[in-house]
Parts: structure tokens; C-alpha cells; sequence
């Protein structure tokens, strides 16, 4: 589920850890101000976003070495060598 959906399961965590605090607050468990919960959950919030958009961009964005395979599987003539289909690229790529 992580690998397939990493924004939806980092949401839910931060929103139970969101839920937990104020919960041990009510029952005495943590004995925090208003200032330490606010700046807990705002860490809490930047943590897990930043760390789903690393994830998330991660799985979306392909690297140099993809865009010229695919580059080379879409455009390569039968019979044409890698070699000669690189060049071809490189030319365009220069214009």
C-alpha cells in the first residue's frame, strides 16, 4: 500500500499523530501548553509533507537515462543502429 499510495498513508499518519496529541493532553498523559502543541503539530505537518512530495516526485519523475530510452525505442528505424539513432537525438537536441 506504502509503495502504491505513499501521500494517502503519510496523510493518515499525520492526522492520527494530529489526533493522538490533544488526546494524552485530555487524559493528563502530556503536560503541554498551547504554544508546544501548535509547534508540534506544525512540525509534524511540514515533516510529512515534505517527506511525501520527495516521495511522490520520486516515483513520477523519470530520469535522463528513461527519457532517452524512450526517446531511442520511439524513434529508432529498424535496422538502425543505438549508435547512429544517438546522433540523430544529439543533433536535434543541439537545435
Amino acid at each position: 500500500m506504502f509503495s502504491r499510495e505513499p501521500a494517502v498513508v503519510l496523510g493518515a499518519l499525520a492526522e492520527v499523530v494530529k489526533a493522538i496529541i490533544p488526546m494524552l493532553i485530555i487524559f493528563g498523559i502530556l503536560k503541554w501548553t498551547g504554544e508546544q502543541v501548535a509547534q508540534v503539530m506544525v512540525v509534524v505537518g511540514v515533516l510529512v509533507g515534505s517527506l511525501t512530495i520527495v516521495l511522490t516526485r520520486s516515483q513520477v519523475t523519470p530520469g535522463e537515462q528513461v527519457n532517452a530510452l524512450i526517446r531511442t525505442a520511439v524513434e529508432q528505424p529498424t535496422g538502425t543502429p543505438v549508435q547512429v539513432v544517438k546522433n540523430i537525438q544529439e543533433k536535434k537536441d543541439e537545435q
